[in-house]
């Protein structure tokens, strides 16, 4: 297409060539390269000048009627294909290049009925015959039970999970003792706390980011509407009640298409742990930005502060601490309750975690050897909607967790009970092992603050690092709780019997009533200590037999 032909389509549209997005507030110009369909969302299609005119307008139209109905990364991602699309946008070579195709053929289809099918206004008179093509082709059904129990991207296994959780635990340590005098100690207590509040809330990066400090309040306290035309800001169930310091959250639905527009029906009671923790990042979130403004020479007293934090983000842009406010009536006019400004994209805090555990952790799984285990949002859904099932939920009660619809969960209630839990017994003993080889013993027993003791103080093991301890959760009492952990170092020497005589006395006792959490644990630790007595005999029988 020429640029004589751009500019007649420019006119024959002059007036009427403006669209609205999905996103609430953002319009786009349909000649132009440039769509801006939300924060920090935008649509590049310079690519497309290469078409004839006709194939041009028609496919712009398309896409430009689709996005009223789809997100961002959705149409980004339907964009894409309908770029290889083009082609083969001929019936006879479509219908050639679909049989070549496999994986691929669904997010073709899927493509199409996006551009012919979503929107009742326009349906691509281009497209629409390839759509009629391949519309009713059986392309199979995704099981998904198969998904949920893949290795790499579905379920975490009980090992992996434990390894995940105590990872974050120690890494939240050493990222809190910190000072927070510049960006990069600030991002990786961000990223830290992003992970932490996705566990315990099981909810989505696109909601996390969506968050403001006054989505958490203390129990007891209600949320109000700041958008008082808009009472979607009330979830219907808050919690008002606790005995201990708690906080609960209040989180946003995530696939409507606004932002911060619908809250979820119930808000989010915060464990007394994670909910200090929040405050201790409140804290470093606000002596930082404090230090950041006076750089501008912007003092704010305390209630200007309070107000200020209040409309910020949880997890913030970098460009916060960067902004240059020329004064402080400005610093309030860019943000509200209800702005995006400073808000993470959540594309960026998925990239924060994938490096925060692909180059800074190396996290161990016992089912995919040579590469790091990564915290995956999807993996975590999976993990916690299978251990529900398998302790017996309700279908209401398990789709209540991830805050879907019974129907999207019916995959975790169809998966048979010896799928849903296993100890890899294996990987139990390979990770004894590797104890006992990777550092001396008798270098640790230098060390009286490594010993780990027996109510009798008789010397059961040593810790690699003490300060991994100090906020331990274990549901077994130590020594007998200790053996599953990768700190623990087992003594060779040490009578390790009287511990699983013990736990075997526990799960005997408690697997008629017990919570099945409890149970598990038990399991895996019995499962650690067998192992290990097997091996402090082997290496006994070994060493007999080079003195004979």
């Amino acid at each position: 297409m020429n640029s004589i032909e751009f500019n007649e389509l420019i006119n024959r549209y002059a007036g009427t060539s403006t669209f609205q997005s999905k996103a609430e507030g953002y319009e786009f110009d349909l000649f132009s390269d440039e769509w801006v369909l939300g924060y920090k969302n935008t649509l590049y299609l310079d690519w497309m000048h290469t078409l004839d005119s006709d194939v041009f307008l028609d496919l712009r139209l398309a896409i430009a009627h689709a996005a009223k109905h789809y997100a961002n990364n959705s149409l980004n991602r339907y964009v894409s294909t309908l770029k290889k699309l083009c082609q083969y946008l001929d019936p006879a070579t479509f219908e050639a290049w679909w049989l070549t195709l496999t994986d691929y053929k669904k997010s073709t289809r899927d493509a199409l009925y996006a551009f012919c099918q979503k929107s009742p206004e326009y349906r691509s008179r281009i497209l629409t015959p390839l759509y009629d093509l391949v519309k009713n082709e059986n392309l199979g059904t995704k099981d998904g039970s198969k998904s949920i129990l893949d290795e790499i991207t579905g379920a975490y296994s009980e090992i992996e999970r434990d390894n995940l959780l105590e990872a974050l635990r120690i890494e939240t340590l050493h990222a809190l003792d910190n000072e927070f005098i510049d960006t990069r100690p600030f991002t990786r207590l961000r990223t830290i706390l992003a992970c932490q509040l996705m566990v315990a809330i099981i909810r989505r990066p696109t909601q996390l980011v969506q968050l403001k400090w006054c989505d958490l309040l203390r129990v007891g306290q209600a949320f109000t509407s700041h958008k008082e035309h808009n009472r979607d800001w009330q979830p219907l169930t808050q919690h008002h009640f606790s005995d201990v310091e708690q906080l609960h959250l209040r989180t946003f639905k995530g696939k409507d298409g606004g932002f911060r527009r619908n809250a979820e029906s119930r808000s989010h009671r915060l464990d007394p742990d994670l909910s200090e923790l929040l405050l201790q990042y409140y804290r470093a979130y606000e002596t930082y930005l404090c230090t950041c403004l006076s750089q501008c020479n912007i003092a704010l007293s305390e209630s200007d502060t309070k107000a200020l934090m209040q409309r910020l983000p949880l997890f913030p842009d970098q460009s916060l601490y960067s902004a240059k406010f020329e004064t402080k009536e400005s610093l309030f006019r860019s943000v509200s309750y209800t702005s995006e400004a400073f808000h993470l994209a959540s594309g960026s805090l998925i990239s924060n975690i994938d490096y925060l555990f692909n180059e800074k952790l190396d996290i161990k799984s016992d089912r995919i050897a040579h590469q790091p285990l990564v915290f995956k949002n999807n993996r975590w859904r999976h993990t916690q909607l299978t251990l529900a099932a398998w302790m017996g939920l309700s279908p209401a009660q398990v789709a209540a967790i991830t805050g879907v619809t019974v129907q999207s969960i019916q995959s975790y209630l169809d998966l048979k009970a010896p799928e849903r839990v296993k100890i890899n017994q294996a990987f139990a003993g390979n990770s004894v092992i590797q104890r006992f080889d990777s550092i001396s013993s008798k270098e640790l027993q230098q060390h009286p603050d490594f010993v780990v003791k027996s109510p009798f103080d008789e010397e059961m093991g040593h810790k690699l690092n003490p300060a991994n301890c100090t906020s331990c959760q274990s549901k077994g009492a130590a020594p007998m709780g200790c053996y599953p952990c990768d700190n623990f170092r087992p003594l060779e020497t040490a009578d390790h019997q009287p511990y699983l005589d013990k736990a075997e006395r526990k799960l005997a006792i408690n697997s008629q009533s017990a919570h099945p959490a409890t149970l598990k644990r038990l399991q895996t630790i019995i499962t650690y200590i067998r192992v290990t007595i097997a091996l402090c005999e082997e290496r006994k029988i070994l060493k007999v037999g080079a003195q004979i």
